[in-house]
């Protein structure tokens, strides 16, 4: 075959000449190994002797069926052996190259072209450069019979620049896409991304931390970002929709982020651009009514405490009674004696026996007592009153399954929470969850409802904390123990075999690297402030000053009530004991 003994002729003048080649490709970018493809008609067995090779070689054909990422390193240059104007072969060998580099379209192709110079630079070019820019291989060269390389240069109006390999790199970096169209649509989940309308231009605009990033790529690297069908301001998408049509190839990537995965035939996603909490933000809670002060003040320890005092004096004013005064004991005094009970509260008292030196140092005890219990009493009575405690936090996630409110999800997240391995503590709300759809939940959480629990991820919570700055009592709270996933990792999907996969990672390591990450979400607060979609106008007012209300002494009244209800029954308990002794005097003065 003459394409056989033009391709030895080649390799008989060419040894050097390649190696040279590829040890400039080496100098200019590492690759850790060789890649070589021939189609399996044309192949010469001796060929193989004839290289000595600096790298691991991975030699095979267009009959081979085997996915090389995940399997051998990333980084390989790959040189495949044209069949000269066999078309039906080269086409074999395309394909064969598709299949084996799925999601390593970086992969550097070096293509030995081994057609007469006049031949080559016609049509074979137009092809290799049309059937090339399809597959998504964008670093191609082309080495002729004659030792002249040509370097693709994509999507430029001069698809092909001839190069000196001596002094020029034979694969360079693509850094102007001339214009192509990024084909994609915002969440508009602020602050990831935001389209609003200008009000002086009228123009639609957009922000957030999301979109600046997806902006300054298109800006780096000569982009033009389209839209795959008209958006109006505030639209909200939800993410699994927009992941989904990324994976299925209707746009290139979204102005979006959703949870990392594995890279697969459906799919390709980005290096991690956040790492945020996922929590569910719960009603911080109310200050308490007043009339619960008082039943705070008169708690069972502090009750304990005065029934202590009070039967340890009490004892001590009836033993002074019958043992100095020798006077009969009595028990009605023991249970109730009044004179403590004034000690107790700081009123004026005398003890039995007050002339004896033992009742007058049980006096002076009492009195001292008295005097820091009243104190100590009307000090803190009056501190609740003024600021009232808020009553008991919602802090966990056993505390949000018994309390008596809604929990709320994007439906978006269902996909998330059902795969999530994280704490066992999320299943016991996960009866409670209700899902919504995307532009019902965001409705719904910006209206603060003090009787409903959100999920939400860290800078979705910087928007409601930056509402809550200026309120008095903040609404909505974050705590520590509502938790569901400390270290969410969020990265944008792309299309499988995606060209922007490598130039959008190096850019969100810069971006890390520099800290422009937290300035966007910074800025993005403040443009939507001025922007006046976030209000931090007071929904629930605060007042400082409660006037005072008759259900504010509801435990005075309990208190009254049965202390009311007590004398009466002793009332009636005397009654009928002196009613009793009288008739049994009658009795006996009958007899």
């Amino acid at each position: 075959m003459w394409q056989l003994s033009v391709l030895l002729l080649l390799v008989a003048n060419a040894v050097c000449e390649l190696n040279q080649l590829l040890d400039s490709i080496y100098a200019d970018q590492h690759f850790e190994t060789l890649l070589v493809l021939q189609h399996s008609q044309s192949r010469a067995e001796e060929m193989d002797k004839r290289w000595d090779w600096s790298w691991p070689v991975i030699s095979f054909d267009e009959q081979v069926d085997c996915q090389l990422s995940g399997s051998y390193n990333n980084e390989m240059l790959a040189l495949v052996w044209l069949c000269g104007d066999n078309n039906e072969w080269n086409l074999e060998l395309w394909q064969a190259l598709d299949r084996n580099l799925q999601n390593m379209r970086h992969v550097r192709l070096l293509l030995l072209l081994l057609l007469p110079v006049e031949e080559a630079e016609g049509q074979p070019l137009q092809q290799i450069a049309n059937t090339a820019e399809q597959l998504r291989f964008l670093q191609v060269a082309v080495l002729s019979a004659q030792g002249k390389v040509h370097r693709l240069q994509p999507y430029a109006q001069q698809q092909w620049r001839e190069i000196d390999p001596r002094g020029e790199t034979i694969f360079a970096r693509i850094r102007d896409y001339q214009g192509r169209a990024i084909v994609t649509l915002p969440d508009q989940f602020p602050p990831r991304s935001l389209v609003y309308q200008e009000p002086h231009s009228q123009k639609l605009g957009m922000t957030g931390y999301v979109a600046n990033l997806v902006m300054e790529f298109a800006r780096m690297y000569n982009l033009t970002i389209e839209w795959q069908r008209p958006i109006a301001p505030g639209e909200h998408m939800s993410l699994i929709l927009l992941r989904n049509l990324t994976l299925n190839g209707t746009i290139d990537m979204p102005i979006s982020l959703c949870g990392y995965e594995a890279t697969s035939d459906s799919g390709v996603f980005s290096v991690p651009y956040d790492l945020e909490k996922w929590f569910i933000m719960v009603p911080c809670a109310e200050e308490i009514t007043t009339a619960d002060v008082y039943g705070i003040m008169c708690g069972r320890k502090f009750l304990r405490t005065l029934a202590g005092i009070y039967f340890v004096f009490a004892m001590l004013d009836t033993c002074f009674g019958y043992l100095l005064l020798q006077r009969g004991i009595d028990w009605c005094t023991l249970a109730f004696n009044e004179r403590i009970i004034s000690g107790m509260i700081g009123q004026s008292f005398n003890m039995s026996a007050q002339n004896m030196i033992s009742s007058r140092v049980a006096h002076a005890q009492l009195f001292l007592l008295g005097l820091v219990l009243s104190t100590l009493f009307a000090a803190h009575l009056k501190t609740l009153l003024t600021k009232r405690p808020p009553d008991r936090q919602i802090s966990d996630f056993q505390q949000l399954r018994d309390a008596s409110m809604n929990i709320y999800f994007d439906e978006a997240e269902h996909f998330y929470l059902d795969s999530f391995k994280g704490e066992q503590t999320v299943e016991l709300i996960r009866s409670k969850i209700k899902y919504l759809s995307t532009a019902r939940f965001q409705a719904k959480r910006q209206t603060l409802n003090k009787s409903q629990a959100f999920s939400v991820l860290t800078a979705e919570w910087l928007i409601t904390a930056k509402r809550q700055e200026l309120f008095q009592r903040p609404a909505f709270c974050s705590m520590p123990g509502l938790i569901i996933g400390s270290q969410i990792i969020l990265s944008l999907p792309m299309q499988a075999n995606s060209i922007y996969e490598r130039p959008i990672n190096r850019l969100i390591t810069r971006v890390h690297s520099s800290g422009l990450l937290a300035y966007w979400k910074k800025q993005t607060l403040y443009e939507m402030i001025s922007l006046g979609l976030i209000q931090q106008d007071k929904p629930f007012p605060y007042a400082a000053f409660h006037e005072f209300k008759v259900a504010d002494l509801t435990w005075v009244w309990v208190l009254l009530s049965a202390s009311l209800l007590l004398s009466w029954l002793i009332f009636l308990g005397e009654h009928l004991v002196h009613f009793t002794q009288r008739k049994v005097r009658f009795h006996m003065g009958n007899h």
